[in-house]
């Protein structure tokens, strides 16, 4: 038994960020129906990387597991079909612009008439509400807007936007998690509600640190590259074969230690302008070439050993092909082979919520577009006209 067996969720999303939460509830095992609206086509089935019959990867990951209606809702008959989901359904999820669902008819208000217990949840990249919610939005542009991308970088160059589209995943993760406050809620009132998630909220809500800094401080934190203003030694080194990355934890005498240890540097620890970590912070210019020149003689794999032996937090900078193949991403079962109708066999990242009692699986591949249309119709005792 999965932990939301018997849960229907009714899937308006598109693209990356809404998909996203409908394949964590998928995963966990509710009903997700992909509702393919004519004349709305999802972006996702032309991004790349395609596979070899020309078949998007992006667009099978976020929808694996889940099933596929196609329907006009301009007609009598595409809406008679959709309510009558709506109905028996327990969540609706939708990422639209603001205000399309109102122009098809399908608003929190419109839904919530067809089914009072209805949980409705929106993503946006603004929300509801405010002077930018009408604004559209890609997680660059919310990067930027966040103040996310003003942090990542090196103070002498450009801001810089954080590799993956991260405001699309914390806004999916965010509305997953509502979903399933607002499921839970409802599973001991009998009540349902409206959830506004926005992607741009999403970002800044794990900005604590410079926003804490300017409100108690009155400091403007900006860009430190892979520094920490606040440790040190906190950064990323080069070596004979590529990069190695470690820090220290803030005030800890022992790791200081057992680093200068590590890295067979002794006199290190008798050298007062490194005593504390305020002072190593002080001296960063000092400290910073006698490391660069240490790392620079060894190998990831000499690094590895040295740090591991004394127990100080660091990695190898991985690339993706190392980390693929690495045992620790395969004991976590966070590399998983799926079957999919359209791309064929592939690697699917797995879920990293390891429930012990209701574990995520991934029962199937993305359906073809509309590919249970005449199913979930027969069904509900519903036909559509070809």
């Amino acid at each position: 038994m999965k932990v939301l067996d018997g849960v229907t969720v009714i899937d308006f999303t598109q693209t990356y960020s809404g998909p996203f939460c409908t394949m964590q509830l998928a995963d966990f095992g509710a009903r997700v129906i992909r509702i393919e609206v004519k004349g709305i086509d999802d972006a996702a089935r032309i991004w790349p990387p395609f596979s070899e019959n020309g078949e998007s990867g992006y667009y099978a990951t976020n929808n694996r597991g889940k099933e596929s209606i196609a329907l006009d809702l301009k007609t009598p008959e595409g809406m008679e079909v959709i309510k009558k989901l709506i109905q028996n359904a327990d969540i609706v999820v939708e990422n639209f612009k603001v205000g399309k669902m109102a122009q098809l008819g399908l608003s929190y208000a419109d839904v919530k008439k067809i089914n009072p217990e209805i949980i409705y949840a929106s993503l946006t990249g603004y929300g509801q509400n405010g002077p930018w919610n009408d604004q559209p939005a890609y997680d660059n542009v919310i990067q930027a807007r966040s103040g996310m991308m003003e942090m990542t970088g090196f103070p002498d160059d450009v801001p810089t936007k954080v590799g993956p589209s991260i405001s699309d995943y914390f806004g999916g993760l965010n509305l997953t998690l509502g979903v399933v406050m607002a499921y839970f809620h409802k599973q001991n009132t009998g009540e349902g509600q409206y959830i506004d998630v926005a992607m741009y909220d999403s970002l800044f809500a794990i900005m604590e640190s410079p926003i804490l800094c300017k409100d108690l401080l009155n400091q403007e934190a900006t860009r430190c590259g892979n520094t920490d203003p606040t440790l040190c030694p906190y950064d990323v080194y080069p070596c004979k074969d590529g990069y190695f990355s470690v820090g220290l934890a803030a005030g800890s005498d022992a790791e200081w230690n057992r680093f200068c240890i590590a890295i067979d540097m002794p006199q290190l620890l008798e050298d007062e302008r490194f005593a504390t970590n305020e002072l190593r912070i002080e001296n960063y210019a000092i400290i910073t070439p006698i490391l660069t020149e240490y790392f620079r003689t060894k190998t990831k794999a000499e690094l590895t050993d040295a740090f591991n032996a004394n127990k100080i937090p660091s990695s190898p900078v991985n690339t993706i092909p190392e980390m693929m193949e690495h045992p620790q991403l395969k004991a976590r079962n966070m590399l998983v082979e799926v079957e999919d109708q359209g791309v064929g066999k592939y690697t699917a990242i797995g879920n990293p919520m390891m429930l012990s009692e209701t574990p995520a699986e991934i029962k199937k591949g993305a359906p073809l577009l509309g590919q249970q249309t005449v199913q979930i119709c027969e069904e509900f005792g519903l036909t559509l006209k070809e």
